[in-house]
């Protein structure tokens, strides 16, 4: 266990302690009340509200209950007794609870939550592949943030943020912020936009077409984020339904299901037209249940690949996509993408495949993008944002593009660290700063 994970128990116990203080206050004034916000459909918002659940619930809640969501490691440094004692004893008394502010990622979320007894409070919350909860903070609300006010001092907050930060906001053809913009950097879910570029084009030539139907088969399993993992063989999605879910929830299997069907070769070449800088570092294209494989799976297998040349990685991409999944989302704790276990491409590619997507002119395509304006950020006045981020561990990456009857902005940040807790402690300066690349852009 790291340093960072231990110290993450440990305030887990300190901070949730110091609630009791709060839960003794008096209520606050009834025409004070907070508005509320919605919390996302994510793997990690789910489980959020499954918090919320235990906090609000008529009945005490149980150690068992706990036991079967918090990771294994987390319960080593505070049991699952000691969270069910502490969420009775010092968390429900100030039921029910507003959710008064959100942003997160599919895997990681900070939210403030005010009860009807004492001072609001931030939950941040981390949970692995299997949706098990790593990291449950509760603390003090983080200061308020303080808005931008020019696009230089984004640029400036955005170079203080932790590890490699790559970040490229623009307006129409004018680049008005370039850090790094032009390094390869770890992309996470981002890499799905590709997947859904040559899907488009496969669409678009006839050799596929939105209503198809695709049929999950026991191979085709990966871990979540998303839903379509836990379905049963032989449940069928249209090609419609499993690229919505790829961009709207990041789902990995609905992603995998599409790869299959478009084969790795045709997805390399709209990496290729996207106008990508290096397609190389794409090629061959591995799905998510293949990254997963190679980055945590048998250290055999991630030697073979290290070793291999372009035909040997295809051999063996195809063995492990032959094969059903072998690694345990409890296994996906510490970050890989330093050894290559990612997807990699440039702000500048991210903007250009954002572009290449727009082009299509694909009603379908468009309006997927737009499902999810990104985890409960603030996109001001744009009308039309399309989005697509990402997070793995130690990686967190945001891509929106926007726009009007004036004009269009694009804005793209990529942060990696293989400090995983860092890029965590640094997810709500992130977004923040995203919202305010995309007010001062307008």
């Amino acid at each position: 266990m790291t340093l960072a994970r231990r110290l993450t128990a440990l305030v887990s116990l300190v901070a949730v302690a110091a609630l009791a203080a709060c839960t003794s206050a008096k209520p606050s004034p009834a025409d004070d009340s907070p508005a509320s916000v919605e919390i996302p459909t994510t793997p990690v918002g789910e489980r959020m509200t499954w918090i919320l659940d235990v906090f609000e619930a008529e009945a005490d809640t149980t150690p068992g209950e706990w036991a079967r969501v918090l990771d294994e490691n987390f319960q080593k440094q505070v049991p699952a007794e000691q969270v069910a004692e502490m969420t009775n004893r010092q968390i429900r008394p100030a039921a029910p609870f507003t959710v008064t502010a959100y942003n997160g990622t599919e895997t990681e979320a900070r939210a403030t939550l005010a009860g009807a007894l004492g001072d609001p409070f931030d939950l941040t919350l981390a949970i692995d592949s299997a949706g098990r909860i790593t990291t449950m903070l509760l603390g003090p609300v983080a200061p308020t943030w303080e808005p931008s006010t020019s696009l230089d001092e984004v640029e400036e907050r955005l170079r203080e943020l932790p590890g490699e930060v790559s970040a490229l906001v623009q307006r129409g053809d004018d680049t008005v912020i370039a850090i790094d913009a032009d390094r390869s950097a770890p992309l996470a879910s981002v890499f799905k936009l590709y997947v859904l570029l040559a899907t488009a084009e496969a669409v678009a030539s006839g050799d596929a077409s939105w209503d198809e139907t695709l049929v999950l088969d026991d191979t085709d399993r990966s871990l979540p984020s998303g839903e379509l993992q836990d379905a049963p063989a032989g449940t069928e999605v249209t090609v419609r339904d499993a690229a919505s879910a790829m961009i709207r929830i990041s789902d990995n299997t609905a992603t995998d299901l599409l790869i299959r069907r478009l084969g790795r070769e045709r997805v390399e070449a709209a990496v290729a037209r996207s106008g990508h800088a290096d397609p190389a570092a794409l090629t061959p294209f591995p799905s998510t249940k293949e990254i997963f494989t190679l980055g945590w799976g048998d250290p055999a297998v991630r030697s073979e690949w290290e070793a291999a040349d372009e035909a040997g990685r295809r051999a063996l991409l195809d063995r492990i996509a032959a094969a059903p999944l072998a690694v345990e989302g409890e296994a996906v704790t510490t970050s890989q993408w330093q050894n290559g276990s990612d997807w990699f491409a440039s702000a500048a590619d991210v903007a250009a495949v954002h572009r290449a997507l727009q082009q299509t002119q694909d009603a379908e395509v468009l309006g997927i993008l737009s499902e999810n304006p990104g985890q409960g950020l603030d996109v001001g006045t744009w009308p039309y944002v399309a989005f697509k981020g990402g997070s793995s561990r130690g990686v967190l990456t945001g891509s929106w593009f926007v726009r009007d009857d004036a004009g269009e902005a694009t804005v793209v940040l990529l942060m990696a660290d293989t400090d995983v807790a860092a890029v965590s402690a640094a997810m709500s300066s992130f977004f923040h700063l995203a919202e305010d690349a995309l007010r001062l852009s307008h």
